[in-house]
């Protein structure tokens, strides 16, 4: 009996052991280098899975990693496709194409997407303004875009991104001045989660300069901004 009760704790203690012994195994960490740059983090292999620090792993390939708590969703743009770094004055997205951007407004961040649906000048422009302005100033006239705005989560939940007149700006072609849009409403249009902008936003700017650039950007960050080309 003795004899069976002790072969019986041997084979129990053997076994815990060589379960420790294949856990820790499994779990070896590994140091995480990206890009031939070593990051913090640490990676494991599980039962041949491979465990990374998503957000570490990320943010050290440039891109950028949001958690939005209201939405359960995890938001992930790369760096080339986001506001900083992607569309740019040399590389503009076109009419009818969609970029993804992020926006840091305050103390609360956005991402969503935005595209150009139509373009309207002139003569055009005047019928889609109807009696909500006036004609253009003689050696000027109205660019309008239609813009789809879309807001696909934020850090904070409810908050609502504001379309003021310095929103959307457009780039002269000719003396790189910027201006600023007009709504088509008495009060600045916002969008949040659910609620996007589908309309259009005006400009009035000088005859003959009418193939520039829109600019997407927060209002008290110039120097940063999403291009979009004006046809």
């Amino acid at each position: 009996m003795n004899k069976k009760l002790m072969l019986s704790s041997f084979l129990i203690i053997f076994s815990v052991v060589c379960l420790s012994i294949t856990v820790f195994a499994a779990t070896t960490g590994y140091s995480l280098r990206v890009n031939g740059a070593d990051i913090k983090g640490e990676a494991k292999v599980i039962d041949g899975v491979t465990y990374v620090p998503l957000r570490k792993v990320i943010e050290g390939l440039g891109g950028s990693y949001h958690v939005m708590p209201e939405s359960n969703t995890i938001s992930i743009l790369r760096r080339d496709i986001s506001m900083y770094g992607g569309y740019t004055e040399s590389n503009p997205l076109h009419s009818g194409s969609k970029a993804y951007f992020e926006l840091n407004e305050g103390f609360d961040k956005f991402i969503g997407s935005v595209s150009i649906e139509e373009t309207s000048t002139g003569k055009d422009a005047l019928k889609i303004l109807q009696a909500k302005k006036e004609a253009a100033p003689s050696g000027y006239t109205y660019v309008l875009i239609k813009v789809n705005l879309e807001i696909l989560g934020s850090e904070k939940p409810g908050t609502s991104l504001s379309i003021n007149n310095y929103r959307f700006e457009y780039i002269n072609s000719v003396t790189l001045k910027r201006i600023p849009s007009f709504m088509f409403s008495k009060y600045s249009p916002s969008l949040s989660e659910g609620k996007p902008f589908n309309g259009w936003v005006g400009f009035l700017i000088p005859e003959g300069h009418q193939s520039g650039m829109v600019v997407l950007s927060t209002p008290d960050d110039r120097q940063n901004a999403l291009w979009m080309k004006v046809q």
